[in-house]
């Protein structure tokens, strides 16, 4: 019976998966899984205290002796209370016609007491706290209330300046310039610092991904291609399966231990933010919860939706085995041992170029470059699951970018098979050496 060129490789991912993922790797996934667990858990706590910390915050002043050198009549006294009664519930102002120095001298035995001196400095206004002897306020305390201080001291300046309040209101009020098509929706802050950044973090993430684990396939390419053990297999199954069941079985132990410590660091996060909210401090207001969902009301109808998760999964895979392929290439394209580190970093200056383009051309903000971006395969397997996640392409758009990227992934399968299969039955002769030889073979047949 004639085999075909895959013929066996579900055998061969068997049986490299198996040998993969046993031992080692379950005890180095697992227990990375309960460190990531604990991670999840300690922001949701440590946001919790901290929260709780800011809520419970009460300044040890009690009592601020103003000394009023400056031309300033008008103070913000009870602005500066309304705005801040939480930190400072008990404080009281009190003006002083005496000096600094000569207040100083009465306040050794009030230690939540302290003196506020403002005085004028050229065109401007100095303020200095003076914290007396024996004083239970603290510089970190002092500190925190002038810059409180200070907030409202900008608008005392401007009601003294004799400005009218009508006019004041318009001299202060803020101009906010933006462009925008026929057509498009105003975008809000919070949306262009999600649409940016989210995208970044994902690319980030396939970049250390491809790296750490295109390496170890381009390794063990290379390794194995000369083992008694792959002379053995040969027997029994194709070249094209061979290495499409180890591409797919390495890309799979992967995916998978990815999708290990995704889980954990997830189930991590929301049971701290339940133990936070239970027993840490039940007012506790999760932030991180709070961007999510302002993803999913700003992002458009696709963002966060279950079809796009579904497709941001297929892409990361997709991608991965792009990527996997390639590194699987270029450890094929090693005769030798010491050839391997040199053919993996052309793979590593490959992987730097697409991450470059996927991670610099967004910052340009010119949505022609970024739609090229998002067709050339080594940039778009980084970008595709970051723009569907968050809604910066639809989900039709989603599908054929990512099948544009199957069709190229498919053709690398094969790219990478004949090369696997011509360094096997080629040994000892370097594949550019071979390359060589045919193109002057060529060139003598066809003088």
């Amino acid at each position: 019976m004639n085999k075909g060129l895959f013929t066996g490789w579900k055998d061969v991912f068997s049986f490299t998966f198996k040998q993969d993922t046993k031992g080692k790797f379950r005890k180095s996934t697992m227990g990375v899984a309960v460190v990531i667990l604990l991670v999840g858990m300690a922001i949701s706590v440590i946001m919790a205290l901290v929260q709780k910390s800011d809520s419970e915050k009460i300044s040890p002043i009690q009592v601020v002796h103003v000394v009023n050198e400056s031309d300033l009549e008008l103070l913000p006294w009870q602005q500066f209370l309304a705005m801040n009664e939480t930190e400072y519930p008990d404080v009281t102002f009190a003006v002083e016609e005496e000096s600094a120095e000569a207040v100083a001298a009465t306040l050794s035995e009030k230690p939540g007491d302290v003196i506020l001196k403002i005085s004028n400095a050229g065109e401007g206004y100095e303020v200095i706290l003076i914290l007396p002897e024996n004083s239970e306020v603290t510089e970190g305390d002092g500190k925190s209330f002038l810059d409180d201080f200070g907030n409202v001291m900008e608008t005392a300046k401007m009601i003294y300046s004799g400005i009218p309040m009508e006019k004041l209101t318009i001299a202060l009020s803020s101009v906010r310039i933006e462009s925008l098509d026929a057509g498009e929706k105003e975008k809000s802050i919070g949306e262009e610092l999600i649409s940016v950044f989210l995208p970044m973090i994902f690319v980030l993430v396939m970049y250390s991904m491809t790296l750490t684990y295109g390496m170890t396939m381009g390794n063990a390419v290379s390794v194995e291609k000369t083992s008694k053990l792959m002379e053995m297999m040969l027997t029994l199954t194709k070249p094209y399966a061979l290495i499409t069941g180890k591409i797919l079985a390495l890309t799979v132990a992967a995916v998978t231990q990815m999708l290990v410590w995704l889980v954990s660091f997830g189930g991590g996060f929301l049971l701290g933010d339940y133990v936070a909210k239970t027993v840490v401090y039940p007012e506790y207001n999760n932030v991180i919860m709070e961007v999510f969902h302002l993803i999913r009301e700003q992002g458009g109808g696709s963002a966060f939706s279950v079809g796009a998760c579904v497709m941001v999964a297929i892409e990361i895979c997709v991608g991965f085995l792009f990527f996997c392929l390639l590194a699987a290439t270029f450890g094929s394209l090693a005769e030798k041992t010491e050839e391997v580190a040199q053919n993996m970093g052309y793979y590593q200056i490959v992987v730097v170029i697409g991450f470059m383009a996927a991670y610099l051309i967004p910052m340009q903000e010119k949505p022609w470059m970024t739609n090229l971006a998002r067709l050339f395969p080594l940039s778009s397997a980084f970008m595709l699951p970051g723009d569907t996640l968050i809604g910066n392409i639809t989900l039709t758009e989603s599908i054929l970018y990512t099948l544009l990227l199957l069709a190229v992934t498919l053709v690398l399968i094969l790219v990478s098979g004949k090369v696997y299969k011509n360094q096997l039955f080629h040994r000892g002769e370097s594949f550019f050496a071979r390359m060589k030889m045919k193109r002057k073979k060529s060139i003598g047949e066809t003088v």
